[in-house]
């Protein structure tokens, strides 16, 4: 059913089990909240939707989803399978961060996500390298044959919470114009040109 959907959307199919992302009404309910959430505090602004950005944006959402799952599977799976299960996780990573910076490099800007994911790779290099990880100068991962393999939890939770986010908002992370900011203390107010509905006629006529 999930395929069959994702199909005729528009062809868009993600490599995930169904078992891992079909929701029932509670955990549907808690993903609608997150995205109401999302939507508040995010500030407004305008996209232009080349082939290009269209491509990178599924890309970021569908590899997003596939390392979300592959790091559960780390997490909560067969702990004898969770070796096979990092190694997943660590490829899609890689193909994240190579296709991060490829589009960086076409707009002339720093990678996104690429820049977080290095990021949080930082911030957890000693576990991660403990736990039979390698990192190299560019932020790419690997696994070392080796050394004992454990796994990371602390890391790979953070991982996870990111790429839950990456994939409920994956246009966070394409070019884009910011026409304004939200209001993050005071929640009935709503953006700044919000006033008029022919606000976003008269800024698509001139941006």
């Amino acid at each position: 059913m999930v395929e069959a959907y994702n199909y005729f959307i528009g062809g868009y199919i993600p490599k995930v089990s169904p078992k891992t992302n079909v929701h029932n009404r509670q955990e549907l309910k808690n993903k609608y909240k997150s995205i109401v959430s999302l939507n508040k505090s995010n500030l407004l602004a305008m996209v232009r939707l080349s082939p290009e950005t269209q491509t990178y944006a599924l890309d970021v959402k569908e590899l997003s989803m596939e390392m979300s799952e592959a790091v559960q599977n780390t997490l909560e799976g067969d702990p004898d399978e969770s070796k096979e299960n990092a190694q997943t996780a660590v490829e899609l990573f890689n193909r994240l961060l190579e296709r991060s910076d490829e589009y960086g490099l076409l707009k002339h800007k720093p990678s996104r996500p690429g820049c977080e994911l290095r990021a949080l790779v930082s911030e957890h290099r000693g576990e991660i390298e403990a736990a039979g990880f390698s990192v190299d100068e560019d932020g790419f991962l690997g696994i070392r044959k080796e050394q004992e393999f454990e796994v990371p939890e602390a890391f790979m939770e953070d991982l996870k919470e990111k790429c839950e986010y990456m994939s409920m908002n994956p246009m966070e992370y394409v070019e884009k114009k910011v026409f304004s900011y939200a209001h993050l203390n005071r929640g009935s107010v709503g953006y700044a040109y919000a006033a008029s509905i022919y606000t976003g006629m008269l800024f698509s006529s001139y941006c």
